[in-house]
């Protein structure tokens, strides 16, 4: 979206910036592999309010998602965050729970590999000028608003996986592409210099250029 700074700045690739944000990460990690949780991450965050959601960090929208599933699944309750809060404001320790069961667990289920699973038949192919379609999508989408209208061209076929914009992740399995625009036609000339950006499109996003 346009009117947000540049896009580039110091420190901008790195994984996170302070240690909360890791036990944010750590914390909607085990969510989801512990199926302690309802829904998608992704999605939920979605539904924040929107002045809210450009106003909040990347990591206080996981959390504030985190916090949406375990209330959904009737993991937690809801003042039990504010309680926390309360108490950890009035002086009492953070909470700490030893279970090297459970992190051996989460350490094995983070390092599996889910590979894309191999297309029967893809629309395109490396090297072809593709377009990405002008959408507006009701719900959730993979497809970043920046680069709708954009033309880049396919590097490579990744593989066959569910289209995440119904259910969401319940749609059938379609190809996805990695697929290289030039920085100038997403986001304008500027001081940053050009680069390429690389983003895996699902193939109903694309259209022939």
């Amino acid at each position: 979206m346009h009117g947000f700074g540049v896009v580039v700045t110091p420190g901008s690739d790195a994984v996170a910036h302070e240690d909360w944000e890791l036990r944010v990460f750590a914390i909607s990690t085990l969510v989801g592999i512990e199926r302690i949780g309802t829904g998608s991450g992704r999605a939920i965050r979605e539904e924040m309010e929107p002045a809210e959601y450009l106003r909040a960090g990347y990591y206080e929208r996981w959390l504030w998602s985190t916090e949406q599933r375990l209330l959904r699944r009737g993991t937690i309750a809801e003042d039990d965050v504010d309680g926390w809060v309360a108490r950890l404001r009035a002086g009492d320790a953070a909470p700490r729970r030893e279970d090297p069961v459970a992190a051996a667990r989460s350490v094995a289920a983070t390092l599996e590999v889910e590979p894309l699973l191999p297309v029967a038949s893809a629309r395109f192919a490396r090297g072809d000028a593709v377009r990405v379609r002008r959408m507006r999508p009701a719900g959730h989408t993979r497809c970043p608003r920046y680069v709708r209208g954009a033309t880049g061209t396919v590097e490579a076929v990744r593989g066959a996986d569910a289209f995440p914009d119904i259910g969401p992740y319940a749609g059938p399995d379609e190809p996805v592409y990695a697929v290289a625009f030039a920085s100038d036609d997403l986001f304008g000339t500027s001081e940053e210099g050009r680069w390429t950006v690389a983003l895996d499109l699902f193939e109903s996003y694309l259209e022939p250029a």
